[in-house]
């Protein structure tokens, strides 16, 4: 069988792709320096870039609700729970402090959801704070950081 032919890159595609690099890069390097999470794929993702001193705190952040039936469950903060990552709810943690009323959106995603489970009638966001000492988690404490009565 015959070697198939070696086709070459024409210098107009060697323009176009050294074109796309450099504005990619452009775009990485902005993201980095001047960008946050919301411009991701091109943001910093500093909630994987941090760094944990052997002797100090990790946090976990999770939401909870009392329910219709009596309950206290673990909201599961993803696609198929509620529609709301985990991720979205830490980066706005502090405008869900401040305004609690904010957890609303996941009560009428767990309502529109799953109307036939329980559904959530107040909320609670938790973060559990764990101590570490050379990097072994030696105890805990879990604050609760906002809660919300559902209305209708």
């Amino acid at each position: 069988m015959p070697e198939p032919a070696v086709i070459r890159v024409t210098t107009r595609g060697r323009r176009v792709r050294a074109a796309l690099t450099v504005v990619g890069l452009v775009a990485l390097a902005y993201g980095s320096v001047l960008g946050d999470n919301k411009m991701f794929p091109i943001g910093p993702m500093t909630q994987y870039a941090f760094y944990v001193a052997p002797d100090g705190v990790v946090k976990s952040t999770s939401v909870w609700a009392d329910t219709t039936d009596g309950t206290r469950v673990h909201v599961p903060l993803d696609p198929q729970g509620v529609g709301v990552k985990r991720a979205d709810v830490e980066a706005q943690l502090p405008a869900i402090i401040a305004h609690p009323e904010l957890l609303r959106t996941i009560a009428t995603a767990q309502r529109r959801l799953h109307p036939h489970q329980p559904q959530y009638v107040r909320l609670f966001v938790m973060q559990t704070v764990f101590q570490l000492r050379d990097r072994v988690p030696v105890g805990h404490t879990t604050l609760t950081l906002a809660e919300w009565t559902v209305t209708p």
